[in-house]
């Protein structure tokens, strides 16, 4: 009999060694691979895709610390669902326009659509191109690429996110993990040649430049932007709008003539005369004459259009203003046949918001009206961002904080880079659901050597694998019940006969 105590010992204790020499193959009796799921954190991930927002700084001038804030903070480091099995780091949904491969997922609705990509660059490029291709984002690309503060302000007042605080978190994060440092990055030659060609492509495909009244302009492609134009031909979007007598709330459709430079004075033509309800503008790209020189030259104001049969001067100033039609009441063009309809022109009071278009983008932005969205805004593009702030108040710990918000206190050290527990009362700290741990590492859920983290008792260790504690103190010759942080328990099952 003591010798069959001694035998059975020694196998338990060459178990034991041989659990902890090979704790990822566990003792799991099953073929059913074990899946590990490897975790990002927020250090993996800039190491991981910080060239690819540098990349997309040099070809859309957003600035890359803009643009890794918005994939760590929307896509939990991208250890998101959607980053995962869709390679979708911001949230982009699908909206009418895609026609790619999709994922489905609860947001503001149950089962929203948002794209899927067959990998990351794909959806840097996408999130890219659809800031570019959007009138409200549009003075955005005027800015600096290293004054991200005004970057993240300018994505919030158009809209981009519902939380109020979305931008004090963009430029919060980017400080306390120093992102901006890669807004300083150059390329190589061989990078800057390789952006030079595919620009210098993305030109061709808006076909041959033309030339009117000795101004070079473009026709504008199908789901094109100004400021993607601007972008393609190297001149300030402000600058765009000016040549083509643009404001602020201007779209650019398929088929638009759009000039590369400023319009000129007067026309070779002498005049033109109106034949429908053109506008002064019409008139201005048709003969790529400035709209002021064109106001100017036939005594009229801004806001007033000529009537029907009127003539316009093109080149001389004439001496009497034309008649003008009554730009309260005009009628729209209807399709043949139907009856035509009153289109009633409100005009709004004035306000520190404004239309018209300034050289200085820091003022194009102040006077640009802020977008309202609330959560089930139809016209939200992305997933709502799970980041906010908590504000310290007297009395919490760190510890009671994470429990909370069902988070780690390891988590909330690492995104706010706190070095140890003490906080202060009115800290900020930066709260994300969907980064619960700085550990990289899943929660092992099959047996084999398991490592205590913060939180985790014998109690909850055992009922985790389905055992007692008494087997898990009796295995590893645990005194007690007590266990600490960074602890290997080796967890044996039996095997069911």
């Amino acid at each position: 009999m003591e010798l069959y105590f001694c035998t059975i010992t020694m196998k338990k204790q060459l178990l034991q060694i041989a659990l902890l020499l090979f704790p990822v193959l566990g003792m799991a009796q099953s073929d059913t691979p074990v899946v590990v799921v490897v975790k990002y954190t927020v250090d993996q991930y800039i190491e991981k895709y910080s060239a690819t927002a540098v990349d997309e700084m040099y070809r859309s001038k957003i600035p890359a610390s803009i643009t890794l804030a918005q994939g760590i903070l929307e896509s939990g480091n991208g250890n998101s669902r959607l980053a995962r099995e869709a390679n979708n780091h911001f949230g982009i949904k699908c909206k009418s326009t895609w026609t790619g491969a999709t994922l489905y997922e609860d947001d503001d609705a149950p089962q929203e659509c948002f794209r899927k990509y067959d990998a990351s660059i794909d959806s840097y490029r996408d999130h890219s191109d659809f800031l570019m291709r959007s009138t409200r984002y549009a003075f955005l690309f005027d800015l600096d690429r290293t004054d991200y503060k005004s970057w993240a302000q300018g994505l919030k007042k158009a809209g981009y996110a519902t939380n109020p605080q979305y931008a004090d978190l963009l430029i919060t994060f980017i400080e306390r993990h120093k992102l901006d440092r890669f807004d300083r990055t150059k390329l190589s030659e061989e990078e800057t040649r390789e952006i030079k060609e595919e620009k210098a492509e993305t030109v061709k495909s808006y076909g041959k430049e033309f030339i009117n009244n000795g101004v070079p302009g473009i026709v504008a492609k199908p789901n094109e932007s100004y400021a993607q134009i601007a972008l393609d031909y190297d001149v300030k979007v402000h600058q765009l709008y000016r040549y083509n007598d643009l404001k602020k709330d201007a779209v650019c459709s398929f088929g638009d003539t759009v000039y590369l430079k400023m319009k000129k004075t007067k026309s070779d033509s002498l005049y033109y005369e109106v034949k429908g309800l053109e506008t002064m503008l019409w008139i201005s790209g048709r003969y790529a004459v400035r709209l002021d020189k064109l106001l100017e030259k036939n005594l009229m104001q801004e806001g007033a259009e000529p009537k029907f049969g009127e003539r316009i001067y093109l080149k001389n100033k004439r001496d009497q203003a034309p008649k003008l039609r009554d730009t309260a009441k005009a009628v729209v063009e209807t399709k043949p046949g139907a009856e035509p309809q009153t289109l009633v022109v409100l005009v709004a009071p004035d306000t520190q918001y404004n239309e018209q278009v300034y050289d200085n983008p820091i003022k194009n932005l102040d006077t640009q009206k802020p977008v309202e969205t609330t959560v089930n805004d139809n016209r939200h593009d992305f997933k709502e961002n799970l980041s906010f702030f908590h504000t310290v108040q007297a009395g919490e710990t760190l510890f009671g904080i994470g429990r909370k918000y069902s988070v780690r206190v390891d988590a909330i050290q690492y995104i706010n880079l706190l070095r140890g527990d003490s906080i202060a009362v009115g800290q900020r700290l930066i709260i994300n659901p969907a980064i619960t741990s700085a550990d990289t590492k899943e929660p092992q859920s099959t047996p084999g050597v398991h490592l205590v983290r913060q939180g985790e008792t014998l109690y909850s260790i055992a009922k985790q694998y389905g055992l007692k504690q008494a087997d898990i103190m009796a295995t590893n010759n645990l005194p007690n019940n007590q266990v600490y942080i960074g602890q290997k328990l080796v967890i044996v099952v039996p095997i069911k006969k």
